[in-house]
């Protein structure tokens, strides 16, 4: 249930491998006048800085997530998550806790579970703690460590799965994809401006 005004990232990454991840107005001004994408992650920053921007986008179609667990400016409770879809034209948000998670789908959010793979054991016990009744896709980070995860520990994954955090070069980005990530976040413009 993803609010009209916004396309579903699960069908934008089929077509966009490259999220961009926009932390500046600098970046966003960027990705607005040069990105063929269209789907940003906005993360550590002040929302508030970007409202005009983010009419921009909305007004061309890119669809909008935010990664709540590093934002400014608003709280993730159900107040300020409906903020950010009625006034923000957010489409989505990132976290790793289960109860914001759970919260963002429920007031209409897509919802991106970030996974940290510190090990398989650690991978595997984050994975069964998923619910998938309220999360719409994985983030697994740092992206660098996925090509090298095991293929059957990667078909345990119950949702497709987008790769972040140190990505630097292009074929890190293609090593990822081809480990099994449907899309790669890159805070790196040259990356996503291509």
């Amino acid at each position: 249930m993803v609010t009209q005004f916004c396309r579903s990232l699960t069908a934008l990454q089929l077509q966009y491998k490259v999220i961009p991840v926009v932390e500046n107005r600098v970046q966003f001004t960027q990705l607005l006048e040069h990105s063929r994408g269209r789907a940003i992650l906005l993360r550590h920053c002040n929302l508030f800085d970007f409202v005009t921007l983010m009419e921009v986008a909305q007004q061309r179609g890119y669809t909008v997530f935010v990664n709540v667990d590093h934002m400014d400016g608003i709280y993730p409770d159900a107040v300020g998550l409906s903020y950010l879809i009625k006034h923000l034209h957010i489409a989505g948000i990132v976290s790793n806790h289960p109860k914001i998670l759970s919260l963002g789908k429920s007031v209409g959010l897509e919802t991106i579970q970030r996974i940290f793979a510190v090990d398989s054991t650690g991978l595997e016990t984050a994975v069964e703690s998923v619910d998938t009744s309220y999360v719409d896709m994985l983030d697994l980070s740092p992206a660098l460590v996925i090509p090298s995860l095991p293929t059957d520990l990667l078909r345990y994954l119950p949702l497709p799965f987008i790769g972040s955090g140190l990505i630097s070069t292009s074929r890190q980005v293609e090593e990822t994809l081809r480990a099994g990530a449907v899309a790669v976040t890159a805070a790196k413009p040259d990356l996503w401006l291509s």
